[in-house]
């Protein structure tokens, strides 16, 4: 039903589509054909013609047959190859297409009205060449009340909040998204947190897609804020908030508006500064307004901090930020299509030394809701730094036919880190004497499979841990076997580990 692939250009990806016959007694024959895809705001992928999406394959497409006749409870198989061509990035999207051949010598159409029906394995085809373009928005984020959704109406009755957040992909490849809903009260208590949409959460380039959630739970009446945070895949996640009031008969609720929400960049997204402490930096920041209406910007500075999977923790768990980092001007306005440049002012105290970090959030409130950007502010105060660190296996533990294994980075350094690790899985073969010969035998390793996680995009900070897993497709006999994990963070050194552990039959 779907191949995924990362690819590089100049390269070839082979599979095999099979398709089953479920009818015991009758055969049946099938075209083959290749479509573009594009997929519609239920995230739900519509056939094209073939060259309509500028996201298309199909011309790299070959397969074999085009037409296959499956015998009764049997199955046939089409052999796709997709040939890249060198010099493309990005994403690349399309489908196999079976449908009921209709031999065009025959004349039976002509007299019946036949049953037709279309059937579609997916390709997503990711080239890794020059720069994967990651860009995500949120274009609309609204709230209203179940009664007003005949679909959910059915299910959660008449006062249950129906959040809807669109989101709008702008880059060359897809993205994977996962969506979270934050309500807090008036006085700033949180008082809900779930996810927001389901399924693969994937969005194809230039595609936009609803993500929706019910909260069936009633909330006491009260001013609230809600919050839509999409993780995507970016440096960091898109965010909006609305804000809506619970009265004893009505949910004041914010509908979805005709205006776009606005969406806006800032670059450099992460800003790396060296400084001595005492001493003053300065860095040039351009805010780049991609709507079609003018904004108001305005900025905060707040501590900047990462969970253990690498996203940015809520700011109401982040703590107090250094008052010697500040943005001139804090409030500014930013034309449709234009650029404003402001600067960023960094002046550590002289007792500031080692790594400081902050976040800096740009917010823009309009008609349709506010919308939240901004970049990472890392700080090194002194002379000497120090990048050191340690990794190790937190846990391993075998389900089905597959290892799976919790890893965990400390840094130990005065300085941000980002962390690539190499995972290998090896066969320990104990040593023994040959009883015939007197031969000695050593002890060996065999290495059964093999795995590597390049760097994430937000760094690993001083003092704090990131935590990687993997799973490994490898039904394990009884035996002992070993673990070697290797994490390069830019030190003197790698960070190297080891976990020997045995297998047992029936037993982890």
């Amino acid at each position: 039903m779907l191949v995924e692939r990362t690819v590089s250009p100049g390269s070839s990806v082979s599979y095999v589509v099979c398709v089953q016959n479920e009818d015991p007694f009758e055969p049946i024959t099938l075209s083959v054909s290749i479509a573009d895809v594009f997929e519609d705001v239920n995230g739900v992928y519509i056939l094209q013609e073939t060259g309509t999406s500028p996201f298309s394959l199909s011309s790299w497409v070959n397969f074999e047959p085009k037409v296959v006749t499956v015998p009764p409870a049997g199955e046939g198989e089409i052999w796709v190859t997709v040939s890249v061509p060198r010099g493309v990035t990005g994403g690349r999207y399309g489908a196999i297409v079976l449908e009921p051949y209709e031999d065009p010598r025959s004349h039976v159409h002509e007299l019946t009205a036949p049953f037709t029906f279309r059937m579609a394995s997916y390709i997503e085809l990711t080239i890794a060449a020059g720069t994967l373009q990651r860009e995500a928005h949120i274009s609309n984020f609204s709230l209203q009340p179940s009664c007003e959704w005949p679909a959910f109406r059915r299910m959660v009755g008449d006062e249950a909040l129906v959040f809807t957040a669109e989101v709008s992909n702008v880059g060359n490849v897809h993205v994977v998204t996962r969506g979270t809903i934050s309500i807090q009260t008036e006085e700033g208590r949180m008082v809900a947190r779930f996810p927001l949409g389901g399924g693969r959460g994937v969005i194809l380039p230039d595609s936009t897609v609803a993500l929706q959630s019910v909260l069936r739970r009633a909330l006491t009446p009260g001013k609230y804020t809600a919050w839509a945070i999409i993780e995507y895949g970016g440096r960091r996640p898109a965010v909006s908030e609305i804000s809506f009031t619970i009265t004893e008969s009505d949910i004041q609720a914010q509908e979805a508006s005709a205006e776009p929400l606005a969406h806006f960049t800032v670059d450099p997204e992460e800003i790396d500064v060296i400084v001595r402490p005492g001493a003053l930096s300065n860095t040039i920041l351009e805010i780049t307004n991609r709507g079609s209406e003018p904004i108001q910007v305005d900025s905060r500075i707040v501590p900047l901090a990462f969970s253990l999977a690498g996203e940015i923790l809520p700011e109401e768990e982040r703590g107090e930020s250094p008052d010697w980092i500040t943005l001139n001007p804090a409030s500014f306005t930013v034309d449709p299509g234009r650029s404003r440049r402001v600067r960023l002012m960094v002046r550590p105290p002289r007792d500031a030394v080692g790594g400081h970090y902050a976040d800096l959030i740009l917010t823009s409130k309009g008609e349709a809701g506010t919308t939240e950007t901004g970049a990472s502010i890392l700080v090194f105060a002194g002379d000497e730094i120090k990048k050191s660190g340690t990794v190790e296996v937190a846990d391993v533990w075998q389900e089905g036919d597959s290892i799976y294994c919790d890893v965990l980075f400390t840094n130990t350094g005065n300085y941000h880190v980002s962390v690539g690790l190499d995972f290998v899985l090896r066969r320990v073969h104990e040593g023994y004497i040959d009883e015939e010969t007197g031969r000695v035998v050593p002890r060996s390793t065999e290495a059964l499979a093999s795995l590597t996680l390049p760097p994430g995009v937000n760094p690993v900070l001083p003092g704090t841990q990131r935590a990687f897993s993997f799973q490994i497709p490898a039904a394990l006999e009884r035996g002992e076997y070993e673990i070697a994990l290797r994490a390069d963070y830019g030190g003197a050194e790698p960070a190297l580990t080891q976990l020997a552990f045995i297998i047992e039959e029936g037993v982890n």
